[in-house]
């Protein structure tokens, strides 16, 4: 398991098993959205954006169609509000290059979260440099 929180309207969840990642939302043991990376992985992509003071976020993007579905987990850097404070959750943007937002959930509580694992690494492409999904969501 990548990633796991649960939302008020159901889990989010992102799991690996070496060949494959799923990208899994709905009521508890009932996914009403369950989405696969492809053989060759073409739609899974992973970004990392970093900030002053130590901040960072870290995503994988999973593409359907015209819909991306982003895990994301973060932590404040030491210039902000609330240094060291992590953060996760997912957002889903509609369009080539992600220009509607259609929901972003962050994790009302606490999440399991490692999305800087070898297999994404190693299998995901990497997010283009300053591209549209090169961003803090």
């Amino acid at each position: 398991m990548l990633y796991s929180c649960v939302f008020p309207r159901g889990v989010g969840s992102l799991c690996a098993d070496g060949a494959a990642v799923h990208y899994r939302f709905g009521p508890r043991g009932k996914a009403d959205l369950d989405l696969a990376s492809r053989p060759d992985w073409s739609n899974v992509h992973q970004g990392d954006v970093r900030g002053q003071g130590n901040g960072y976020q870290r995503h994988v993007r999973l593409t359907n169609g015209r819909f991306h579905y982003v895990v994301f987990e973060g932590m404040d850097g030491n210039l902000t509000d609330n240094p060291g404070h992590t953060y996760s959750g997912i957002a889903v943007l509609e369009g080539p290059k992600g220009e509607r937002a259609v929901s972003t959930l962050n994790c009302p509580g606490r999440s399991v979260h490692d999305l800087d694992t070898r297999l994404i690494q190693e299998r995901a492409g990497a997010e283009e440099e300053n591209g549209p999904f090169d961003m803090w969501y």
